[in-house]
């Protein structure tokens, strides 16, 4: 990685925190050094005991759940069906005090029925609900998941994200009978308590516990993974601790080191969640333990997103890369656009209208992220090779591997 990399990330690192940059404790040198020859001995040693998958991003896919494997594929939505939440976990990216509609991508649908018809237009083979708390508005809940599975059959997977503390064996019954394929558990919220889990295992065809990888917690959740093996669940979704100014204040006190980056993360969140993987596998706890790092959802995620529009908007002669841009030549010229589904047009590039039925209209627009690039001959030739010269390769290529730590 390059030193003008690193300084961009750092400046809108700097930007987005103000003056409250200065309070944050960044990985040093020696620091970064130390934590980099400890998390280059766990995954030498996973990439022993593991399948590394993702261009590197995810150190096991030995097991993965299946809501996993669709986001794997680029196949999934997020629907986020409130903003409110009943929890109070220090390490919540948002404050939780959004009353607007059903959102996702920043799609707002106000109805079940105009959602599922987005799904089926777009090909998703995943679905899940998320919040806020899905289970503060059961029934709105409950709507769109039948109107999901009613429109789109059972070849889309359906699962949903809740603290679990107000589930009840009547909700959880009626959560079944509306089409949900699996129920995901932030057990973070309730510190860990096994309860509510257990009231979900045997009604919903999977339970799994997704939560983030918190440092302090360690010898509790390998602990908890023995337990969670008794209980019933069936995978363990580990997530890299993300600051936000809403969470800011909170870990802060907790004297963390943080890591720039696209955005800034926990350097001992991820040495947990590694330490954890291999911890599952070496003691053979029988609990498949996903790392879902943060480069993973920004490269893989956005690329997925990226892929649905151009799909519908390459024209000929254009190709779509695996970062999902939009590649356009003409002889020695170069440009590479991104692909949107917008509300409405932002008016920065040509788009187009479609109508879902029913009549709801969203708009592809193409979006230049690059002024027209004369290439060399060389490069023209790497290219018509099929190779990707290294110029070209941020909007060409997958970057592998977790982030560096600086």
């Amino acid at each position: 990685m390059d030193a003008l990399y690193r300084e961009k990330m750092k400046n809108a690192n700097s930007r987005e925190y103000g003056h409250a940059y200065n309070l944050l404790r960044f990985v040093n040198q020696e620091t970064a050094a130390a934590a980099g020859e400890e998390r280059e001995d766990l995954l030498a040693w996973l990439a022993g005991h593991g399948t590394f998958g993702y261009a590197a991003t995810k150190v096991d896919c030995t097991r993965l759940s299946p809501g996993c494997r669709r986001c794997g594929e680029g196949s999934w939505s997020c629907l986020f069906i409130n903003g409110r939440c009943n929890g109070r976990c220090f390490y919540c990216p948002t404050p939780q005090d959004d009353d607007g509609p059903p959102v996702t991508n920043g799609l707002a649908f106000s109805t079940p029925q105009e959602y599922a018809a987005y799904v089926e237009r777009f090909g998703f083979r995943g679905v899940s609900i998320s919040g806020g708390e899905p289970l503060l508005t059961p029934e709105l809940t409950l709507d769109y998941l039948r109107e999901v599975r009613r429109r789109c059959g059972e070849g889309v997977h359906l699962w949903l994200y809740s603290n679990g503390t107000l589930l009840t064996p009547d909700l959880c019954r009626r959560l079944r009978d509306a089409g949900l394929d699996e129920l995901r558990f932030d057990l973070g919220a309730v510190r860990y308590h096994l309860k509510k889990l257990r009231l979900a295992v045997g009604v919903i065809p999977t339970v799994t516990v997704e939560i983030p990888a918190v440092p302090e917690d360690e010898p509790l959740l390998r602990h908890k993974m023995h337990e969670l093996v008794d209980a019933g669940c069936a995978y363990l979704n580990l997530h890299q601790l993300r600051l936000t100014p809403h969470n800011l204040p909170h870990l802060l006190e907790r004297d963390y080191t943080f890591v720039h980056g696209e955005k800034v993360t926990v350097l001992e969140s991820e040495l947990t969640a590694l330490r954890l993987v291999r911890y599952s596998i070496e003691h053979g706890v029988g609990l498949p333990v996903n790392y879902c790092s943060f480069p993973y959802k920004r490269r893989f995620q956005h690329a997925a997103a990226r892929r649905r529009a151009a799909g519908i908007l390459c024209g000929d002669g254009e190709q779509i890369t695996s970062c999902g841009y939009l590649r356009v030549r003409q002889g020695t010229s170069l440009q590479y656009c991104e692909a949107a589904i917008l509300q409405r047009p932002s008016l920065r590039g040509p788009f187009e209208k479609i109508t879902l039925d029913g009549g709801r209209q969203l708009y592809l627009e193409r979006q230049p992220i690059t002024p027209p690039l004369e290439m060399s001959p060389q490069e023209c030739a790497a290219l018509t090779a099929g190779g990707i010269p290294s110029r070209l390769a941020p909007w060409e290529r997958i970057a592998d591997g977790l982030a560096p730590y600086f």
